[in-house]
């Protein structure tokens, strides 16, 4: 048993102001890791020590720091030099944001010169309220792994999961299998799984973002999506408004989307039967971005070296390759992956880095992201193509 001293993961989130998801993907990238892990539950505890350490962390988050610098800053001794380091960051991120603002100065001068009622707590038991704008995003998000197929028509749909906690949404085109999780807005005890038709949920984005809070209603053959005002410091249950009689901007404030017939596949039992990860990477989403749209083929080897960099070669006469600086934990790996399955996985992932996590060449890699809900895609990896000096 860990000492009495220390903390559970959950009590620590809430100290320090990460989320829970937040510290097991620090932990595993080896910026933060627990005090203790219990070998038995796998359960992890924090010491009251840790929690200056988490907090600059949360700041140097705040300002776009790469993991990377973040672990370097975290890791320095003299504060003097941990102050230049930041420093050095903010200097970037102002020439950054001065090169922003020129690109908007300029996109604006092209565009001109071209031109309810409430309801009880017992009617609403089963739905869940989350924030629209954060919705939209993850349903972009996971919607890069749906793909028409009039064979499997369940490919392009989205599985929405409310385990009593927070929403799931899931998709998956064969190549890929996409995983968002998004916070509720107020608690809720709601436990339900329903499969929607990605094509009107698509439709429904534009609606969703321009709704502060929308409630979720699941029905037998259709799920609505209905806003609800709501004080957003309050932690009373919102109003819900639904029908033709309530407008925002002569918009409807509901939206249905229908139920797929189709049963999702047990995306959770695949996932659990995948052996352990053999080998680490964390590096920056821009980069290894940069890397793939560049590689002028379709097909790119990824090679990992243990030393800290990852290369990004295309397969084939012109050989074009990129090294990236990365955090590498475990061997070597040379892995491919068809441009268009690794590139949306890494696109639609949150924050400046993402983390790979690799089993072997044939098997699913799993990108990871965590700076603001979880979001996780497995992307299968492909056969070597062959050369044309191959016989």
């Amino acid at each position: 048993m860990p000492d009495t001293e220390l903390i559970t993961i959950g009590a620590f989130a809430r100290a320090c102001g990460l989320s829970a998801s937040a510290l097991r993907f620090y932990a595993d990238a080896g910026v933060l890791v627990p005090a203790v892990v219990d070998e038995v539950t796998g359960y992890r505890y924090y010491s009251p020590d840790q929690f200056a350490s988490a907090r600059l962390l949360r700041h140097l988050r705040a300002v776009d720091m790469p993991l990377p610098a973040v672990t370097a800053l975290l890791a320095e001794p003299d504060a003097a030099r941990a102050i230049t380091l930041l420093d050095h960051h903010l200097a970037d991120l102002d020439r950054h944001q001065g090169e922003v603002r020129a690109a908007a100065t300029a996109a604006r001068a092209a565009l001109r010169a071209t031109h309810g009622s409430a309801r009880t707590p017992e009617e609403v038991r089963g739905e869940l309220w989350v924030s629209g704008p954060a919705l939209a995003a993850a349903i972009d998000q996971v919607a890069t792994a749906t793909v028409a197929d009039p064979e499997r028509q369940v490919l392009d749909t989205i599985l929405f999961e409310a385990d009593g906690q927070q929403l799931i949404l899931t998709a998956t085109d064969r190549y890929r299998l996409t995983t968002r999780t998004v916070r509720p807005t107020h608690a809720c005890d709601a436990v339900w799984a329903v499969t929607v038709d990605a094509g009107d949920l698509r439709s429904a984005v534009s609606w969703l973002r321009r709704r502060y809070c929308v409630a979720i209603r699941p029905g037998s053959s259709a799920v609505e999506f209905a806003t609800a005002a709501a004080d957003p410091g309050s932690d009373e249950l919102p109003t819900v408004h639904t029908g033709q009689a309530h407008r925002i901007s002569g918009d409807s404030d509901s939206r249905r989307c229908r139920r797929a017939s189709a049963e999702f596949p047990d995306y959770r039992a695949m996932l659990a039967a995948l052996p352990s990860v053999r080998t680490r990477v964390v590096l920056a989403r821009a980069g290894l971005l940069e890397a793939l749209e560049n590689a002028d083929a379709p097909t790119v080897a990824l090679e990992v070296n243990p030393g800290g960099t990852v290369v990004v070669a295309g397969v084939g006469p012109a050989q074009i390759a990129r090294s990236i600086p990365a955090v590498v934990t475990g061997p070597a790996m040379t892995i491919h992956f068809a441009v268009t399955t690794l590139h949306p996985a890494v696109a639609c992932a949150l924050g400046p880095d993402v983390m790979l996590d690799l089993i072997a060449p044939d098997m699913p890699v799993r990108v990871r992201s965590a700076d603001d809900g979880d979001l996780s895609t497995s992307a299968m990896p492909c056969k070597p193509e062959p050369t044309e000096e191959t016989p």
